[in-house]
């Protein structure tokens, strides 16, 4: 349990810190995003998903959650997070009787890990 918490609390440190205004990184993103897509087409769901992780580093967001602890606005994104990533998973092969077996963190990790 505390090694899926603390996978968690990394993966979101991650998204924090790789999510910068340096533009060369923009740029260096945006080429990548388009080798992505011209490889594979992106899914509805995984561009919700990328929404929603870019909405997570907005001011707007920060500010809504600057009361909570870091617990808390964890959980906040995780459970924003949590619908979604079931939908990619089934999108993906996955049974609901499967997705049901997996606590919310793996579910998270592992539509994180399909979208790789």
């Amino acid at each position: 349990m505390k090694k899926l918490l603390f996978t968690l609390i990394c993966a979101t440190i991650l998204i924090f810190t790789s999510c910068s205004n340096d533009s060369h990184q923009e740029k260096e993103v945006q080429d990548q995003n388009q080798v992505v897509t011209s490889k594979k087409s992106v899914s509805k769901t995984q561009q919700e998903i990328d929404n929603l992780l870019k909405h997570f580093t907005t001011k707007d967001y920060h500010s809504s959650v600057s009361g909570l602890t870091k617990e808390e606005v964890q959980k906040d994104m995780a459970m924003k997070l949590l619908p979604k990533c079931k939908q990619l998973l089934m999108e993906n092969g996955y049974t609901e009787d499967a997705i049901n077996k997996f606590d919310y963190k793996t579910i998270i990790l592992t539509a994180f890990n399909l979208k790789k």
